[in-house]
């Protein structure tokens, strides 16, 4: 393996300067069997000629150290060295695989050697290492010990290799709750400190469901489930946080162990599951909180390939993909797609799907696209599928598009790779008022788990940030890692808030002083940081804020309509709630006259709440009226949207035509993305006028006031050199 200890990069922007990180997963892999060494020079250099930048490719322990002291990272050694001569970057996944601390498998030696505890997802079921597969907890001090031994030795051996492109802290995250003794002793070392060593309060907060009284530390066990047959609230609630620091605290380590290993500093990233971006908590992923073990985040990207097709809407992928960029730590918010199918499985993406996705990724700010898999596994039961490559190895049709498509994006890597999204408006969402509804709303015990109901509050959320797709505005999501970025965004909408922190009452009272707006639904913050109802809302000084109050709500069936000041109607959409006016003013009303939608002005700023969820209306059953007002009390917050679809003369908002803006100091970019699966014809009003716009794929003229055909799922993607742009 050839090394050159002079290679120094002392910054992951360097990744971005020459080229787009365009690649494939290949061989050596985690788990089944590798296609042949001697085949792999070829491979790389087949890679190339396509104009591929990037591989990525997985050190396991379980098969480096079969036997306890003897390694063999051969496969690792020629790999790299085959790289180094094709000049092709690589992504080393030396970190965890799913719920595992290194590779998908520990090895089987550590089971039988030492006193290692299983994992163990059932209460009810003793622990033990039952089967052919050994599943140690990652708890376990025993194999942490051991896993971080190997990850330090793999990071020191590969640091100086010039073919070393970048550290995978993890490939795909999930956790679910552990019951081993590890598990259990540790959470309640997590228990004493959250709560100071202050038993009492856990007698009280647990025993919010039924008395408890423990009278040791040892006493306390973690609960089943949720709900008063299976440990309550609270103690779910805590119990969830905790599952959540466990899989955190794992990828903290890893990164800590590849920075104190690695004299040049390479970058550091995992593949998150796309849809935990949005609903990380579902696998227990906080993403607020696993961000801060990454230098940047990337995230696997399937849209088709396991069946996501029949149920994943063009706005729900677009959103998925975005939300990588509100965690990401990168300076610019750079995201990176490591994982995406590249051929058949259980469905099989198009060429058509596969370019409008790869040019969505890049409107939402991904500056790689990493396809899995370079070739089929030879065995186990992936034979056959996602491999872009034939069997054999030689180019298929859908390699040579992948081809194409790298070609287009190395050609202007460096627009691409150095413009941004710059959002100005945000949606709230906090991991610590979404763990509280989670435990609200989910129901979970031994054996079962159900979260449909969640799924229906879920809309709300989901609702706001549809608002402003349908409209061409650029959204953060804001959670405890940005919360205080708050004051640069005009507008901010708080849907799904049915808990309230003393923090972030403060946090947003502040910023409505600032001069920003907020837009909330109800039920808004009756409930505080533990569950408990306070009796009004909104709480924690909050009814001054918006100028309101309500201390009841009822259900649709009893609901009057909502009466806007143009006489136009619309329904509630599930519960409802009626305001007293403190310093605000009804800007709609019920029928019956009462306060349904109010305005108020504090400090600098506006703040509006609703009576009812009228973000999940938007998303589940909209309503003219409502949804006119939303989109009016948005744009009248001053913000700006990236472009305005223009169709018969009329300005128009939810065509199934996304406008992307990306902007920079080379250039500004527009990628319009026709996600209908007809032709769509059309205008732009776009910020930035006058000559010089350029198809980034064909490089002709473009003007952006002129008729657009797009066919179904048609891309137009194109730039303007900013040094010509007024």
């Amino acid at each position: 393996m050839r090394r050159n200890p002079k290679h120094s990069r002392t910054t992951h922007t360097l990744l971005f300067e020459n080229n787009f990180l365009y690649g494939a997963s290949c061989a050596p892999y985690a788990k089944s069997m590798d296609w042949p060494m001697e085949e792999w020079g070829r491979d790389l250099a087949a890679m190339k000629k396509m104009g591929f930048s990037i591989a990525r490719i997985f050190v396991p322990w379980d098969r480096i150290e079969r036997r306890e002291g003897t390694l063999d990272f051969s496969k690792q050694d020629h790999f790299m060295d085959l790289a180094q001569k094709r000049g092709i970057g690589v992504l080393l996944n030396v970190g965890g695989v799913f719920d595992c601390l290194q590779g998908i498998y520990p090895p089987p030696w550590l089971a039988r050697v030492y006193p290692v505890h299983a994992a163990q997802y059932d209460p009810r079921i003793a622990e033990g290492h039952n089967n052919s597969r050994v599943c140690v907890c990652l708890d376990d001090e025993i194999y942490r010990e051991k896993a971080f031994a190997f990850i330090a030795r793999a990071v020191r051996r590969y640091a100086d290799h010039p073919a070393a492109a970048g550290w995978m802290v993890w490939n795909e995250p999930g956790l679910s709750p552990c019951y081993c003794a590890a598990t259990a002793a540790r959470f309640r070392a997590w228990l004493k400190e959250k709560y100071n060593g202050n038993l009492d309060k856990i007698n009280r907060l647990w025993g919010s469901e039924f008395p408890l009284e423990y009278d040791d530390w040892e006493q306390v066990l973690p609960p089943a489930g949720v709900g008063f047959r299976d440990g309550g609230l609270n103690a779910w609630r805590d119990w969830q946080e905790f599952t959540e620091f466990r899989m955190t605290d794992s990828m903290l380590a890893v990164n800590r162990i590849i920075k104190a290993n690695d004299p040049h500093r390479h970058p550091t990233t995992a593949n998150i599951c796309v849809n935990h971006g949005v609903e990380g908590h579902l696998a227990f992923i906080r993403m607020s909180e696993v961000c801060k073990a990454l230098d940047i985040m990337g995230y696997s990207y399937y849209t088709v390939a396991h069946g996501e097709c029949k149920s994943l809407t063009p706005f729900l992928k677009a959103l998925q993909v975005d939300s990588f960029r509100w965690y990401s730590r990168e300076k610019h918010r750079r995201t990176l797609v490591l994982e995406t199918e590249a051929g058949p499985n259980l469905y099989m993406i198009t060429e058509a799907q596969r370019r409008l996705n790869n040019w969505l990724a890049i409107g939402h700010n991904a500056k790689s696209i990493v396809c899995w898999n370079y070739r089929s596994r030879i065995s186990d039961n992936q034979v056959g599928n996602f491999n872009l490559m034939a069997w054999d190895g030689s180019p298929t049709r859908r390699a040579k598009h992948h081809a194409g498509m790298a070609k287009v994006f190395n050609r202007h890597a460096h627009i691409i790779n150095n413009c941004f999204p710059k959002p100005e408006a945000a949606v709230l969402v906090a991991d610590a008022l979404t763990r509280l509804a989670f435990a609200t709303h989910v129901s979970a015990g031994p054996g079962y788990w159900n979260h449909a109901e969640m799924d229906q509050v879920f809309k709300s959320r989901k609702g706001a940030f549809k608002l402003l797709w349908d409209m061409n505005i650029a959204a953060d999501g804001l959670a405890e890692h940005n919360l205080n970025d708050i004051g640069k965004y005009a507008v901010v909408l708080l849907p799904m808030i049915e808990n309230m922190t003393p923090e972030i009452a403060d946090i947003l009272r502040k910023y409505l002083a600032g001069g920003g707006t907020l837009i909330a639904e109800s039920p808004f913050a009756f409930k505080d940081e533990n569950n408990f109802l306070i009796g009004h809302a909104p709480i924690y000084g909050l009814e001054k804020v918006f100028g309101a109050r309500t201390r009841d709500r009822e259900g649709r069936e009893s609901a009057p309509d909502i009466v806007y000041p143009d006489g136009a109607r619309s329904n509630v959409f599930f519960l409802w709630h009626a305001y007293e006016l403190i310093t605000g003013k009804a800007i709609a009303s019920y029928a019956d006259g009462r306060a349904a939608i109010v305005e108020n002005r504090f400090g600098r700023g506006k703040a509006i709440v609703a009576g009812t969820e009228v973000f999940r209306q938007y998303l589940d059953k909209p309503e003219e009226a409502t949804a006119g007002f939303l989109r009016r009390a948005v744009l009248a917050a001053g913000v700006r949207r990236t472009a305005q679809v223009i169709i018969d003369g009329k300005a128009l908002d939810a065509t199934g035509v996304e406008i992307c803006r990306l902007e920079g100091k080379p250039a500004i970019i527009y990628i319009a993305l026709n996600h209908n699966e007809a032709p769509v014809t059309f205008r732009l009003k776009i910020r930035g006028s006058g000559k010089g716009w350029f198809d980034l794929e064909t490089g002709k003229a473009v003007v952006p006031g002129g008729e657009i055909t797009l066919p179904p799922l048609g891309v137009l993607a194109f730039a303007k050199n900013t040094r010509t742009s007024k």
